[in-house]
């Protein structure tokens, strides 16, 4: 897949415009958007360790940035039950496997170092 739905800017850290997505990460970000047929738009990709601990994030964010300048992480919005099952299903079609649900969006990563096929929820 060579289109890509989602800019360099939506991508990189929301505080200090570092990061983006791995390729993999990107690859099946893509497919899920294209699999939803909905826009998804990205609250949170990379984050650097200043914006993470900011907004509470976890010690092992899969969106902190790493050495190669990437993050396996995206959080997208999500405003209702409909869109959310859309978001969800296209998610896991793609193959995410780590998922989170929450009231304003999903979180979705594929980061190989946390382990996989979870779904959490707040």
């Amino acid at each position: 897949m060579s289109k890509t739905y989602f800019s360099e800017k939506e991508q990189a850290c929301n505080c200090c415009g570092q990061g983006k997505l791995s390729g993999d990460t990107l690859i099946r970000l893509n497919f899920a958007r294209l699999l939803a047929g909905i826009p998804f738009v990205l609250n949170c990709a990379c984050r650097c360790k200043k914006h993470n601990a900011d907004v509470g994030g976890v010690e092992k964010s899969a969106h902190l940035i790493k050495a190669d300048n990437t993050a396996n992480a995206v959080d997208i919005q999500c405003s209702n039950s409909s869109a959310r099952f859309i978001i969800l299903r296209s998610l896991l079609d793609a193959g995410f496997k780590r998922i989170g649900i929450y009231k304003t969006f999903i979180h979705a990563d594929d980061d190989p170092n946390l382990p996989s096929e979870v779904i959490w929820h707040d």
